[in-house]
C-alpha cells in the first residue's frame, strides 16, 4: 500500500478543520501553488492556530518571479515550529546550499527535506545531491506537471516514464523514500487507480494526494492480485518467514525461493495485516 501525503491548501481553514476527519498518512501544509502570493498572510495566521505542528510537513513558497529566495517566509515557518518541509523550485546545489545555511543558522535537529524535483536541471542534478549526504532529504519526489511545462512537453503518463523512473532509482539507491508524483485526476477513477497502481509497481514508496477522492481510491485499490495473496498467506502459515529470511535460498513444493522472493512475500502479508487494521 502506498503511504499517503496530503497537501491541505494553508489559507482554507474548513480544510484544515477536516483533518480529523481524513486518515491520510501525513499532511503537508501547501503554502505554494495553492495559493495566491496575495494569500501568504492569510495563510500564516492559520498555520499560526495549528498546534503540534513540528509534526507536520509544509511546503513554503521559497522563490519569488525573479528566482530571488524569500528568507522571510522561510524564517517565519521555522519560528512557528515546524521542522519538515518539501523544498520546491530549488534546481541546483547552490540554490539548495543557500538554504541549507538558513536552517543551519537555526541549529534546527531532526530537520527533514522532501525535495521537489520540477525541472531538467533538477532532475539531471538530484542524484549528485543525494548521493552527496550533505541535504536532509526523507523523500525524493517529481513535480510531474511543473517538470512536463519547463520541459516543453505534453503531460501524460507515457511521456513522464523516464523522468519517474529515473527519481525512482536516485531515491532507492540512497535509501531516501520515494514519493510518486501528484495527479490532476479527480473523477476518472479508473484512470487514477491505473496511476497508483503503476506507481506502487514501479516500486514507489508513497503517493502526493490533493483530494479526499484520491485518498479513497489510494487506500481501496488492491496492490496484490488473488493468486499472489493466495500464495502469501500459503506459506505464511506454513512456514516461519522470519526465520526463512535467514537462509539464502529454500526449496518449498519444489520451487526454488531466494530471499528476495520471501521478502515479497513478508511484504503482502505486512499488507494484508495493515487493510484488515
Amino acid at each position: 500500500m502506498l503511504k499517503s501525503y496530503f497537501f491541505v491548501p494553508a489559507t482554507k481553514q474548513k480544510f484544515i478543520d477536516k483533518m480529523p476527519e481524513i486518515e491520510a498518512d501525513e499532511f503537508v501544509f501547501d503554502l505554494e501553488d495553492a495559493i495566491a502570493e496575495n494569500e501568504i498572510e492569510s495563510a500564516f495566521e492559520n498555520l499560526e492556530n495549528i498546534e503540534g505542528r513540528e509534526q507536520y510537513i509544509v511546503r513554503p513558497r521559497l522563490y519569488s518571479s525573479s528566482g530571488k529566495l524569500k528568507n522571510k517566509n522561510l524564517e517565519r515557518l521555522i519560528d512557528l515550529g515546524f521542522r519538515r518541509f518539501y523544498i520546491p523550485k530549488a534546481e541546483t546545489k547552490q540554490m539548495l546550499d543557500e538554504l541549507l545555511n538558513i536552517f543551519n543558522y537555526y541549529d534546527i535537529k531532526d530537520l527533514e527535506w522532501y525535495y521537489l524535483v520540477e525541472s531538467p536541471s533538477a532532475l539531471m542534478h538530484v542524484k549528485e545531491m543525494a548521493l552527496s549526504g550533505k541535504y536532509p532529504f526523507k523523500g525524493l519526489c517529481l513535480g510531474a506537471q511543473d517538470y512536463a511545462a519547463n520541459l516543453g512537453m505534453t503531460y501524460s503518463l507515457e511521456n513522464i516514464k523516464w523522468a519517474r523512473h529515473y527519481l525512482l532509482n536516485v531515491a532507492k539507491a540512497c535509501n531516501i523514500e520515494a514519493i510518486d508524483m501528484a495527479s490532476m485526476v479527480l473523477e476518472d477513477r479508473d484512470l487514477f487507480e491505473k496511476e497508483c497502481h503503476q506507481g506502487f509497481q514501479m516500486g514507489y514508496d508513497a503517493k502526493i494526494i490533493v483530494h479526499p477522492a484520491q485518498l479513497k481510491v489510494l487506500q481501496e485499490i488492491e496492490y496484490y492480485n488473488q493468486a499472489e495473496i493466495n500464495h502469501a498467506i500459503a506459506i505464511n502459515e506454513r512456514f516461519d518467514l522470519e526465520k526463512l529470511k535467514d537462509f539464502s535460498i529454500v526449496t518449498i513444493d519444489g520451487l526454488i525461493y531466494e530471499r528476495p522472493h520471501i521478502a515479497r512475500i513478508k511484504k503482502i502479508i505486512e499488507y494484508l495485516n495493515k487493510k484488515q487494521n
